[in-house]
């Protein structure tokens, strides 16, 4: 009697744990750099993506951008808001700095990368996304 209370008790602990598991979104949400546009003369770069992703999440992503600038690397980062996903594709624009004493930022080829963090009230989703784009002029 004691082994069935115990493998009962056991196996209860554990279905609980699998629901309180976040887990991903039934389809995977995708993204795509669609933009990326110099800010101040390279001091910052405004970045559009498209972002498709499971109604009823929001979250925001992290941003990356690295561009080559002569034997050194420029580097910004910066954020970008989603305020609820619809399903359909959506554009999301979110800003990059270059930190204090950086490299400007140049009109030319950049590698951005970022991740993003959607979450429901029951899953959440982690996509993530590195594209290299041309960063251009307004």
């Amino acid at each position: 009697m004691r082994r069935i209370i115990t493998a009962t008790t056991a196996l209860l602990g554990l279905s609980l744990f699998a629901l309180l598991t976040p887990t991903p979104a039934s389809a995977a949400s995708t993204v795509d750099v669609t933009s990326a546009t110099l800010v101040a003369r390279g001091v910052a770069v405004d970045i559009t993506l498209t972002v498709t992703c499971d109604p009823g999440l929001s979250g925001a992503t992290e941003l990356i951008v690295r561009q080559r600038s002569g034997d050194r690397v420029a580097y910004a980062g910066g954020w970008a808001p989603l305020d609820s996903c619809t399903g359909e594709p959506q554009t999301v624009t979110g800003r990059a700095w270059v930190e204090g004493g950086g490299l400007a930022l140049n009109p030319g080829v950049a590698l951005v990368s970022g991740g993003f963090e959607l979450c429901g009230q029951d899953v959440c989703d982690y996509p993530r996304f590195e594209q290299t784009v041309r960063i251009t002029r307004k």
